[in-house]
């Protein structure tokens, strides 16, 4: 909780962070963009948990949609109703919501889920949240893979590696079942920053399947997102891609993003 307040008094209250943050968001040639492209055309009302500065809302909206943010920065809700007025935008802790049950078609969240403290709670309020027949969408870097770290990550990268693999493999005998992501403490501060230096939590896409399932969310698609892979990754990472895109387990979940559609049946 703490870590929490402290992101909310020190990098969440800047205007230029959200104009770093707004840089992802106009990524429409992403995976996960393209789903909520794809997934809008049934959708009647859309929700982004964690909205930020509204660009990422008003791109999947248009013209056409019905769209709410919620953010709990105070920064980021005053840039977007003042630069998306059409949309509706509220202030308020994804743990707990004003919102009622199975309110809205496409919930989704991008980018949020690796800032969190309690993701256990946010996934639970998320799927709440969403109508029955309706779409949950979830986009992260996928820093807790056992080949992946977050900017905050400070322990061996051989340890993670290894423990990984073999939650990777227990999870074939069902063995390993739990969302325990690996909690890391942030490094920037308002005036040094960089990308995700406020990462508080590692999401791993193995995991977070495993968890939807339990909820008896249905998996609609999965992508660990290695068309994403930077060109200067190190040797071993073009192994692992080349195994991962031919569909090979675990390496199809060791890319270096998480897109998940899931749906409340």
């Amino acid at each position: 909780m703490e870590i929490k307040k402290e992101l909310i008094r020190g990098i969440w209250r800047s205007d230029v962070y959200y104009q770093m943050a707004k840089k992802g968001s106009l990524d429409t040639n992403h995976p996960g963009m393209r789903a909520l492209f794809n997934l809008r055309e049934g959708a009647t009302n859309i929700l982004d948990l964690g909205c930020g500065e509204g660009s990422r809302l008003n791109l999947v909206t248009g013209s056409k949609y019905k769209g709410t943010g919620i953010d709990i920065s105070s920064t980021a809700i005053r840039l977007a109703k003042k630069n998306f007025p059409k949309l509706t935008f509220f202030q308020g802790d994804l743990e707990r919501t004003q919102f009622r049950d199975n309110s809205f078609d496409l919930v989704y969240s991008a980018y949020v889920l690796e800032h969190l403290n309690n993701p256990t709670k946010i996934l639970s309020e998320a799927i709440r949240l969403t109508a029955r027949d309706g779409y949950l969408v979830l986009i992260a870097p996928n820093y807790g893979a056992p080949n992946r770290c977050s900017p905050p990550f400070k322990g061996s990268r051989l340890i993670k590696f290894i423990i990984g693999l073999l939650k990777d493999l227990f999870s074939l005998f069902n063995l390993h079942q739990t969302l325990d992501w690996t909690q890391v403490k942030p490094i920037g501060d308002e005036k040094n920053y960089n990308i995700d230096w406020d990462t508080t939590i590692e999401p791993y896409i193995g995991s977070l399947l495993i968890f939807l399932k339990k909820k008896n969310m249905k998996i609609r698609e999965f992508n660990s997102c290695w068309s994403e892979e930077l060109k200067i990754a190190k040797t071993h990472q073009k192994v692992f891609r080349f195994l991962g895109e031919l569909g090979l387990y675990p390496f199809l979940m060791w890319g270096p993003h998480l897109v998940v559609i899931a749906q409340k049946v």
